[in-house]
């Protein structure tokens, strides 16, 4: 359906009456093409639009990772992918027209890799910081946010440590990325989840759910996850713990970096 000229709408007209998206990357997390199905069109005005997909690759923004970007295209059109959005299980597309009027049917989609690549990294790597900054600083570390875009950090409840134990979390985290390490999906219920998580550092976020994703880092306790991230520790790059600056009394971000040179075409 074709909804032009509506004027303002709220992302519950938009996602009206459909279904849950099966949401690929999720499972795919390397895909970087797909072919979908676009089950609706809402034109925002001449030029934007929302467009809605049976399944997606483009991950949304949440849980401190930044929303894909791409483009959505076929014969008819081309669209510019600039934010994608979770709506109740509805993966909601906002695109900037390029090429034609987008229709409802099949379509090619084609992330913005470099730039998903680089968030991958960063959040695989923030993951590795949690596990290498608890282990530096002798305690169990709780997160409060993240943020995987600029500025990158990480948040965290308590003081700022010390310096000893920010290079140590840095250098310990960069053998382990040296070494290598695979980063392992499992998707488990809630009651096994619950058991399995709680000294996970964002145990005290977790979502009630019916089922948990994990992330498991060769090494490293799981974590509940929905983001995407490389399949190896090796893919990550040189991680670099740029400061360390206090928020309130009792939590600070940790803002880090990662190398330019892992980039894998």
């Amino acid at each position: 359906m074709n909804r032009g000229g509506r004027g303002q709408l709220n992302l519950g007209e938009i996602a009206a009456g459909l279904p849950k998206t099966d949401l690929r990357y999720l499972h795919d997390m390397d895909a970087r093409q797909s072919k979908a199905r676009v089950i609706r069109v809402v034109s925002e005005n001449r030029t934007h639009a929302y467009l809605i997909l049976d399944q997606t690759i483009f991950h949304p923004k949440g849980g401190g990772q930044p929303s894909d970007r791409g483009v959505i295209r076929s014969n008819e059109y081309e669209v510019t992918v600039k934010k994608a959005i979770h709506y109740k299980g509805v993966v909601i597309h906002w695109a900037k027209l390029m090429r034609g009027t987008p229709v409802e049917g099949d379509a090619a989609c084609v992330l913005d890799w470099p730039y998903r690549h680089l968030v991958m990294r960063r959040h695989t790597a923030a993951h590795l910081l949690d596990h290498c900054l608890a282990d530096a600083g002798g305690t169990r570390v709780q997160t409060t946010d993240s943020w995987l875009d600029e500025p990158c950090y990480v948040g965290y409840a308590g003081s700022v440590p010390s310096e000893e134990v920010l290079r140590g979390t840095e250098q310990n985290a960069n053998q382990m990325i040296t070494n290598g390490g695979a980063v392992r999906i499992r998707f488990l219920s809630s009651k096994e989840a619950k058991e399995m998580l709680q000294n996970a550092p964002n145990y005290e976020r977790l979502p009630d759910l019916s089922e948990i994703r994990t992330v498991t880092i060769d090494g490293c306790q799981p974590i509940p996850c929905g983001g995407t991230h490389v399949s190896n520790l090796t893919d990550v790059g040189r991680v670099s713990v740029v400061s360390a600056e206090p928020v309130s009394d009792d939590s600070y971000r940790l803002h880090f970096s990662v190398s330019a040179g892992a980039f894998s075409s």
